[in-house]
């Protein structure tokens, strides 16, 4: 039997720095569509608008969905790799209400299969990381990684192997395996662009192994260079959208 390559530790712990590096570095707006996808092809779709933001006290996430009863989804990622989600709703004035309580991040995303958690990459700043190895993935050279999380990581997911091209660390397949019932949701990351020396992909697809259909989560517009502040994650702001601007990236 052939013993298996030496990983060194230093090594691992470059690739999971570059990695946290992308996630805290984003400064991204994208608009798109939620595609839920059945089991005989008949598709569903909801427009969304994300903003995203690295600051020096972690990551602000905003995503508005054009639901029949629009909803709003403020995500933050802490540098310890802490995850916070919280909603708000219109009221019959119109006037956006964020929720009293903070939202589960296993709440599904648009009765997708998409959850408020699955719009961050929390698993590289888990303290247990394994190199898997370095192998082609389609005409690019991938690097693996298993993130493993802790009894004080409170996340649904038990273990992430996320795969991510070794040039630009865009990932390029993530594999998640839900804690306790084991259930492995297989996450496809296609059509990449290149928007201000940010390689991301345009659509990213859900499959839950033993359940018919996906999850499709398609970029239409985006920049990765959007210049984000604080006050564009207001859950309660008029509007996330900004008239004067144009995103011609993607």
């Amino acid at each position: 039997m052939l013993a298996a390559p030496m990983v060194h530790a230093q090594s691992v712990a470059a690739e999971v720095a570059a990695q946290q590096h992308r996630v805290l570095s984003v400064d991204a707006r994208v608009s798109g569509r939620l595609v839920l996808v059945d089991g005989t092809g008949k598709r569903s779709s909801t427009k969304f608008l994300v903003k995203t933001h690295g600051f020096p006290d972690g990551v602000r996430l905003l995503e508005e969905l054009e639901t029949p009863q629009p909803v709003r989804i403020l995500v933050r990622l802490e540098p310890s790799g802490r995850v916070t989600a919280r909603l708000a709703h219109k009221d019959a004035a119109g006037k956006w209400l964020t929720d009293s309580a903070p939202a589960r991040l296993s709440d599904a995303m648009g009765g997708s299969g998409f959850t408020l958690e699955d719009l961050v990459d929390e698993q590289f700043f888990w303290k247990d990381q394994a190199m898997v190895g370095r192998a082609p993935c389609g005409p690019r050279q991938c690097v693996t990684l298993k993130s493993v999380a802790g009894a004080v990581d409170h996340s649904q997911y038990g273990s992430v192997v996320s795969s991510f091209d070794e040039k630009t660390n865009a990932l390029i397949h993530v594999i998640k395996t839900v804690r306790g019932s084991g259930v492995v949701k297989d996450m496809s990351y296609s059509n990449l662009h290149v928007s201000h020396g940010v390689t991301a992909a345009a659509q990213i697809e859900l499959k839950v192994a033993g359940a018919a259909g996906s999850s499709l989560f398609v970029v239409d517009h985006g920049t990765a260079k959007a210049n984000l502040t604080r006050a564009d994650f207001d859950l309660g702001a008029s509007t996330l959208e900004d008239p004067n601007h144009k995103d011609e990236d993607y």
